[in-house]
Order: C-alpha cells, then structure tokens, then sequence
C-alpha cells in the first residue's frame, strides 16, 4: 500500500510539472489596436501569429487617445499600438526586439518603430538599414535596440 502511494504521489508531481511546463509554453496575448482600414497592421498581426503569438485586432476610429494616454512623443506614433505583456508597442517593431523587452523587463512603459518603415514586419520592400527601436518611459525617450 505504500509503494501505491508513493506512485500516486510522484505521478502527481509529474503530471503538475507537466502542466506548468505546458503553461509556461502558452502563447503569449497581443492586442493590436489599428484603424480599420489599414491593411499593413493586419499583415504584421499575421506575422506576429507566425511568430506564436495568439493576437486579437480592435479596430479604432484614431489612436490619438492611447498615444496621448501613454504620453507617447508624436515623433515615435506609427500606424498601431499593441499591447504585448506589461508593456505597450508602437509600430511595426520586429519579434527580436519584442523578446529582448519581455526577456530584460526594463522598467519602461513600452517600445516604438516610429512610421512604417520598408521592410519591416509587415510592410512591402526590402529592409535597408537596422531599425532603432525607441524606449518610452514618463517623459524619457531613446534607443532601446537595433534590429
């Protein structure tokens, strides 16, 4: 009887590992704020899908409140805000930048490809140049990474 208790046991240790290792695997949530119209945030919401994200798409009218909410410099704005873990994302910032915030967890509020630069997730042509990717925090901006 207590051979059959101590399986049951680590079973059960076994099957919770198992679980959280599962879990911990989980796919992480995006919600991507864009205007109904644009059709290259939805081309970077499929890209972000390619990458394992599970991603949701609310259309808005204008951006303009959540930039303002954010206090996101009119300089760093692109064409959609996505919100990726604790931290908000502007733009079409490439999936190496995405794992580096949510890897180093700076203490920022997010991180901005500003326009809808050639080649990036997401948007026709052939990149050029490394992207500079933009940390916001209150008031402070700079680079956060280059890609």
């Amino acid at each position: 009887m207590r051979i059959l208790s101590l399986l049951m046991v680590g079973l059960g240790v076994i099957l919770a590992f198992a679980l959280y290792l599962n879990f911990g695997n989980a796919p992480l949530q995006v919600v991507i704020y864009k205007p109904e119209a644009c059709g290259c945030c939805e081309k970077y919401a499929e890209y972000l899908e390619e990458e394992g994200y599970n991603v949701e798409i609310v259309n808005v009218q204008s951006l303009r409140e959540i930039y303002e909410k954010h206090g996101v410099p009119r300089n760093l704005w692109s064409c959609h805000v996505s919100y990726i873990g604790d931290y908000y994302v502007v733009g079409h910032v490439p999936r190496e930048a995405i794992d580096k915030l949510l890897k180093e967890k700076p203490a920022i509020e997010g991180i901005s490809l500003p326009g809808m630069p050639t080649g990036s997730p997401g948007m026709p042509g052939v990149k050029s140049k490394p992207f500079k990717i933009y940390y916001i925090s209150g008031k402070r901006t700079g680079i956060f990474d280059e890609v």
